[in-house]
């Protein structure tokens, strides 16, 4: 059977679907959402990145410092830590002359020193004193002196080129260098002349005498002892300028050299063994004091301590509670730190204020540092 024909239906035609206002609006808010969340993420990870680094360059800097300070202490008197009380606690100054500068060096005879400077509000400073012979000669005797000459004991070890300390027993000191050596083998004269002179550590070049005046010293010895402190011995002085702590040379005449920068307090200590039982002890009788002792022998150690700030600006909280807190004052093993504003001037303590020393982060590093070379000796 034949199908039947039938007309073809036009088709409907389709709906046509789209997004509402409604979905666009929440499609907008959730993304508003997702910056939010993506952007405090985002600050509180510079922030923490801030302080992380900022934490980072304090104690690379603060363990700098520290290294450097006990490398120069370790040092102190070398080439006389040997020396009796009646000449290392002498009140007087050693006397000199730099020619390069024309002007008198004047320092204690002392392994190392510490400048209280407590009482002021201002970091204290140390103060080291070394030799470096490579002959390993420390004192020598001497039986009679002039201006420009010293006839010691035996002459062992002293170069032409050598500084060296002559004392006697009315506590002068005298810096002078070494000039001449004699050849023969019963002629214990040395020589600090003025002029030039045939330096040892130079292979004989000839070189002028810095530290010995044209006068000589001006003093004639009867007899004591010299200390040979080698060619180049330092007398550098440690102390905190602006945030950089550093150290400049009396003998060399050196001017400041910065070692690590953030350091904003130097704090020391002497420890003194008052009781000869060869310990320094926090207890009774407490034998760490920032006084300078009667007998210079008995100093075995110091006690230094460092405090560095991080750069980075803590921001401060959000909240009135927080807003009321007081950081206490970071500590070392002598006492609390005295805290000023970042700019140097007392503590005003302006909450959210840049100057305000509470909104950074600090670190103390304390070290026990001995005096090898006094220790060795007595």
């Amino acid at each position: 059977m034949k199908p039947i024909d039938r007309p073809l239906l036009a088709s409907a035609p389709g709906r046509q679907r789209g997004m509402t206002l409604i979905e666009v609006l929440v499609g907008i808010a959730i993304g508003l959402v997702g910056m939010l969340v993506m952007f405090q993420t985002l600050s509180v990870w510079d922030a923490r990145t801030r302080a992380s680094n900022a934490g980072g360059d304090a104690q690379i800097a603060g363990a700098i410092a520290m290294f450097n300070i006990d490398r120069d202490v370790r040092l102190g008197g070398m080439g006389f830590g040997d020396a009796p009380a009646s000449e290392v606690s002498c009140l007087n100054n050693i006397t000199g002359f730099d020619n390069v500068a024309s002007a008198p060096v004047g320092f204690p005879f002392k392994p190392v020193m510490i400048v209280d400077n407590d009482a002021a509000g201002q970091p204290d400073e140390i103060a080291v004193l070394y030799g470096n012979s490579p002959f390993q000669v420390s004192r020598e005797s001497y039986t009679n002196a002039t201006a420009t000459t010293v006839r010691t004991l035996s002459r062992v070890g002293f170069r032409a080129g050598d500084l060296a300390i002559v004392t006697d027993r009315a506590c002068s000191q005298w810096l002078v260098q070494v000039t001449d050596e004699p050849t023969a083998a019963d002629d214990k004269t040395l020589t600090h002349g003025f002029g030039l002179y045939a330096d040892f550590y130079a292979n004989g070049a000839s070189k002028p005498a810095r530290y010995n005046k044209a006068t000589g010293t001006g003093t004639v010895f009867t007899d004591g002892n010299i200390y040979n402190l080698g060619p180049t011995p330092h007398r550098n002085n440690w102390r905190i300028v602006g945030d950089t702590l550093g150290y400049s040379d009396d003998i060399g005449g050196t001017a400041f050299f910065g070692v690590a920068e953030g350091v904003i307090d130097l704090k020391a200590q002497y420890g003194i063994d008052t009781d000869g039982n060869g310990r320094i002890t926090d207890s009774a009788p407490n034998e760490w004091m920032k006084t300078a002792p009667g007998d210079w022998t008995r100093v075995r150690a110091i006690r230094v301590a460092l405090l560095v700030r991080s750069r980075n600006f803590e921001k401060p909280p959000a909240s009135a509670q927080e807003a009321s807190w007081v950081a206490s004052n970071p500590a070392w093993s002598g006492g609390n730190f005295l805290m000023k504003n970042v700019d140097g001037t007392p503590d005003s303590a302006a909450f959210g204020d840049p100057n305000n020393w509470r909104h950074y982060r600090y670190r103390v590093y304390e070290r026990v540092i001995p005096l090898r070379n006094v220790i060795w000796s007595h």
